[in-house]
């Protein structure tokens, strides 16, 4: 059965075989390390539950959550991997983490403390990360303050510290200097347990761009995000892995007509047809995150040739002009992909709408079906 006989309108194709592939290359580039798979915001798009199901398949050591929603989730799907969620938390959320076994990250003394004393209550034992920043500016206790939050978590009675970590600002910049100081920040708190004599946690500090470019940032664990969907964070690493994209954005072409020149396309007037031309219209918008930026400016591949979005994009529909091409009601346009010889990745949306591909991503909307294939290699 083809892809297209599975759903109605639009759809996101996720080929896990891809995923798959690019968990080897991070193993390719990292042996031997611990992996924590990133799958928040909704795996980056590709659908949670399904792709943190591969992943644990797979024998990823960590799944990596932004919120404890995120991670419940994951417990409630039967999915027993350990989790880290980075994210803040409430107090009143912390016994959810407890009961269903999801590891905090601790920032604060008074955080672990909290943690601790909830860990008590329920008389168990609770998995800690500590977040050090080095240099993000984001969350995470000061690197010149950090002995006082590692002393904290020496003494707690209830907490586990399962590791140390922290997050690189600009990995993905050409000149790495600054995360090499971060680096070095790092290291220096870190040696706190070595000054003290004690069994030191695991480290870790690698995120993507790290993981393809800095091999001396690999520590005793990695955090692939964008790369397990094939997306390199920048150019810089482009050279450094051999990635593909997991995800394809399709939709079904639901009306054909001939637009008469001068006539006008859409919201606002904003195309004007300087000939007679054909054009079709897609079910896909910008309420199920195909950016209303691409208005004017898109293209779609449709039988294989490039053909540009024309008018306003809407909620709910896309126009996009064949001029003197054909297309049948029914047949696929493909929005991210391949088709024929042709190619729109993420990326290069995101280069037309000034952004990233993490967030070209993360934008499509829950309400767009996740239609997943495997294509031989998982």
């Amino acid at each position: 059965m083809d892809v297209a006989d599975l759903y109605h309108r639009a759809a996101a194709v996720v080929d896990l075989s891809c995923i798959t592939h690019n968990l080897r290359e991070v193993r390719r580039k990292a042996p031997g390390k611990k992996i924590i798979a990133m799958v928040k915001a909704n795996a980056y798009g590709h659908g949670l539950i399904r792709v943190a199901e591969h992943l644990a398949r797979q024998g990823v050591d960590y799944l990596g959550t932004a919120y404890v929603e995120e991670a419940l989730a994951l417990r409630q799907a039967g999915i027993s991997t350990p989790i880290i969620t980075s994210g803040p938390f409430s107090r009143f959320q912390v016994g959810l983490f407890i009961e269903n076994r999801v590891d905090f990250t601790v920032a604060s003394v008074e955080a672990l403390n909290m943690i601790d004393e909830a860990a008590g209550f329920y008389g168990k034992t609770a998995s800690v990360h500590l977040k050090i920043d080095t240099g993000m500016m984001r969350i995470g206790i000061r690197h010149s303050n950090a002995d006082r939050l590692l002393a904290a978590a020496q003494a707690a009675k209830n907490c586990r510290v399962v590791s140390i970590y922290s997050h690189f600002a600009a990995a993905d910049d050409e000149d790495v200097s600054f995360q090499r100081l971060q680096l070095e920040r790092f290291l220096e708190a870190a040696s706190y347990y070595d000054r003290h004599g004690l069994e030191r946690p695991l480290l870790q500090i690698a995120n993507s761009a790290a993981i393809c470019r800095m091999a001396d940032t690999h520590l005793d664990m990695v955090r692939p995000g964008i790369m397990l969907y094939g997306y390199h964070p920048s150019a810089q690493s482009s050279s450094e892995a051999n990635l593909r994209p997991a995800l394809s954005l399709r939709a079904k072409i639901m009306y054909f007509k001939v637009i008469l020149q001068g006539n006008t396309v859409g919201y606002g007037r904003t195309w004007t047809a300087p000939e007679n031309c054909r054009a079709v219209t897609l079910p896909i918008g910008y309420g199920d995150g195909y950016s209303r930026g691409l208005s004017n400016q898109g293209e779609v591949l449709i039988r294989g040739r490039r053909y540009p979005i024309v008018g306003t994009i809407c909620m709910d529909q896309t126009v996009v002009c064949l001029g003197d091409g054909e297309a049948y009601n029914g047949e696929e346009a493909v929005l991210i992909g391949s088709q024929g010889n042709e190619k729109i990745t993420a990326d290069d949306i995101a280069r037309r709408l000034g952004t990233i591909s993490y967030e070209v991503l993360t934008a499509i909307s829950h309400r767009v079906p996740r239609i997943y294939v495997d294509n031989g290699e998982g």
